[in-house]
């Protein structure tokens, strides 16, 4: 697909609406018939930024190796966006971030290499060998999130 195509609107609908829900209803014009890998790297990389900032300013209770580990995965995550040619590596290579940031915030990346195969079972999945997640919510949290629901 070349730039000048117009690119059908379903077509990744729903990173669209995600970056829509992110970024605000201007996001929409911009990539409603949008076939222009450039304009979609912005966003991947924005969201990926954005990512960073957040854990940075949300997470209060973390080791600096942790932080320090999160902004290496978007960093790299960043680097392959840069260096994709075509939509289907773009988007892998975000999604691929993503995942990574994902198993992050669990407490690690796992890995079984060099195991032939990981089992999908519990207790295979434990990811607290090096530090736990806690979710916590104080009485103001609580009280935004029933406004919230109520709206």
């Amino acid at each position: 697909m070349t730039s000048d195509d117009h690119m059908p609107i379903e077509r990744y609908y729903a990173l669209k609406s995600m970056f829509e829900r992110i970024w605000g209803k201007d996001t929409y014009l911009d990539l409603k018939h949008c076939s222009d890998l450039k304009v979609w790297k912005r966003y991947c990389e924005r969201t990926l930024r954005a990512t960073e900032i957040a854990a940075s300013d949300t997470v209060q209770v973390a080791d600096e190796d942790w932080h320090r580990e999160l902004c290496e995965i978007i960093q790299h995550g960043i680097g392959r966006i840069e260096s994709a040619k075509a939509f289907d590596e773009l988007f892998q290579c975000f999604a691929a971030t993503y995942a990574e940031i994902s198993f992050h915030q669990l407490g690690f990346v796992p890995s079984v290499y060099p195991a032939t195969r990981s089992q999908l079972r519990k207790g295979n999945w434990r990811l607290d060998a090096f530090r736990s997640v806690q979710y916590v919510q104080n009485a103001e949290q609580k009280e935004s999130l029933i406004r919230r629901r109520k709206k």
